[in-house]
């Protein structure tokens, strides 16, 4: 018999083939050879495991056989007296334990999400048709005291706003709707992978869809207003803001799809506070019930997005993504003659970019799946669909997109850079100039409508929306503590 340290394996305090050994040993049993005498064998063994007595003082063979019990009495005894090295043997040995459990912690996660039939039918892939539904504060009878007419969108077109913006900050969230969990670094920015060009790839975006219900992220500006307070001596001077205008990108992009969008309607809150208008959306009810009645083809596709981001910013993804951490940036833009401050989530950077507290160099990228074969699929050239795209990047400053084009099943098979100045230059069914003359005409109408600060007395909450079946943008007052979103640790930061 001898003992064998080189293959401990995880077992009860007392070992399974010898009592009395310590938890992790295990006693490996050799027939004594024919050609070599007993005695002879012993003392080999001995002498070749000398070294392995030395370092293992556990492993001398006991003085009595392994069955008694004084042996067992024996062996706790000489444990306590060597409490140091047998802590140090389970400490070991819990970590094997925690590596285990790490690796089966997914066993036992619930199924949140529905699986789908794939491949996923051709029809399935094109806009749902939606419901519109009756907005509570604005029935189709309710008309305004003033409203803006959504004209066609040439007539925008003709009109020359300038447009300049620039990244005067940033930072990361787990939760943008906790300040608490709000740090200014780098640390949820990824680096995409792969270099932007075309490459052929097998991503499989099914993998951990049904563990994660991706929903959209609250429209709440509590991460933003932590970082103004972050920064207040710069944006807040002699008593007044240093800009217009603050909300998400996702407003801004809202309020300039009105152009085009016969579908959907909005409704935006804005309080004025020190001279700056805060805009923050409350969903209508139609976009309520879209977000509650997707169907399990819809919650895939919608998943399919956050995967792939998995897949081509770490060489091991997760089981499945984690959408509520992301990176932003904050961007100054000047509008016509309003300042605009913004938040921009961004999806990753290049992989030679350089990003820290000492450098800052680099390239934003965003990243986009979509069903095609190659980039003439995309029909850029009448297709609306990419006006969006290009808001997305357009506000942020991004110039590149890397493209996902999968199939049927979910899976990407081909990386394609495509640059956001290509989508706006092959455009003829929208252009660059109309989007941010409506938007330059809405935030003319939203100054000239209100006209007073907001107060604990008054606590006028301006409500806009914008119906797609007249084309048209109105608003009402509401003092319900609903739409009161300015919250009291910013109010009193700033009185």
């Amino acid at each position: 018999m001898r003992e064998s340290p080189q293959f401990w394996r995880l077992t009860s305090y007392y070992d399974c083939t010898g009592r009395g050994r310590p938890k992790g040993f295990c006693v490996e049993i050799s027939p004594p050879s024919p050609h070599i005498p007993s005695s002879e064998l012993i003392s080999n063994e001995v002498s070749k495991n000398n070294h392995s007595f030395e370092l293992y003082s556990e492993l001398i063979p006991p003085s009595v056989p392994l069955s008694s019990d004084d042996y067992e009495e024996e062996i706790e005894k000489k444990i306590d007296n060597e409490q140091i090295l047998t802590s140090k043997i389970i400490i070991e040995n819990k970590k094997d334990t925690k590596k285990i459990h790490k690796k089966n912690k997914y066993q036992d996660l619930p199924i949140v999400c529905p699986s789908i039939e794939l491949p996923v039918k051709r029809d399935e892939n094109k806009k749902i048709s939606v419901t519109l539904l009756p907005c509570l504060q604005f029935p189709q009878s309710y008309s305004s005291p003033s409203e803006i007419t959504i004209e066609f969108w040439r007539r925008y077109h003709t009109m020359r706003v300038s447009f300049s913006q620039k990244e005067v900050g940033y930072f990361s969230t787990a939760d943008r709707a906790d300040r608490t969990r709000c740090r200014e670094d780098y640390r949820y920015l990824k680096k995409l992978i792969y270099p932007l060009e075309q490459k052929k790839v097998q991503f499989d975006l099914n993998i951990g869809a049904e563990y994660l219900d991706a929903k959209e992220p609250p429209a709440s500006l509590d991460s933003i207003m932590w970082w103004i307070i972050q920064h207040k001596k710069e944006l807040f001077i002699d008593k007044k803001f240093t800009f217009d205008f603050l909300c998400w990108r996702g407003t801004l992009r809202k309020i300039m799809s009105s152009l085009f969008d016969t579908v959907l309607d909005w409704r935006i809150g804005i309080i004025r506070w020190h001279g700056c208008h805060f805009m923050v959306v409350f969903h209508t009810e139609t976009e309520v019930n879209i977000e509650n009645e997707q169907t399990p083809i819809e919650k895939r596709m919608q998943y399919w997005g956050h995967k792939f981001e998995d897949y081509i910013t770490t060489d091991t993804p997760p089981l499945f993504p984690s959408p509520k951490k992301f990176f932003s940036t904050m961007n100054k833009a000047t509008l016509g003659r309003h300042r605009l401050l913004y938040s921009c989530e961004i999806d990753a950077c290049t992989l030679n970019s350089t990003y820290n507290e000492e450098k800052k160099q680099g390239t934003y990228v965003e990243v986009k799946v979509t069903y095609a074969k190659h980039l003439l699929d995309l029909n850029t050239v009448s297709s609306r669909k990419y006006s969006k795209w290009w808001q997305q990047c357009y506000l942020a400053g991004i110039n590149h997109m890397l493209l996902g084009f999968r199939n049927n099943y979910g899976v990407v098979e081909y990386l394609q850079p495509l640059c956001t100045k290509d989508i706006e230059i092959r455009a003829k069914t929208w252009s660059a100039s109309a989007f941010l003359s409506f938007l330059d005409e809405f935030c003319s109408f939203v100054q000239r409508t209100i006209t007073k600060d907001w107060s604990y007395e008054d606590r006028d909450v301006y409500l806009f929306y914008y119906s797609p079946k007249e084309k048209k943008i109105k608003w009402r007052l509401s003092n319900e503590q609903q739409h009161q979103f300015l919250p009291d640790w910013f109010i009193n930061e700033f009185s």
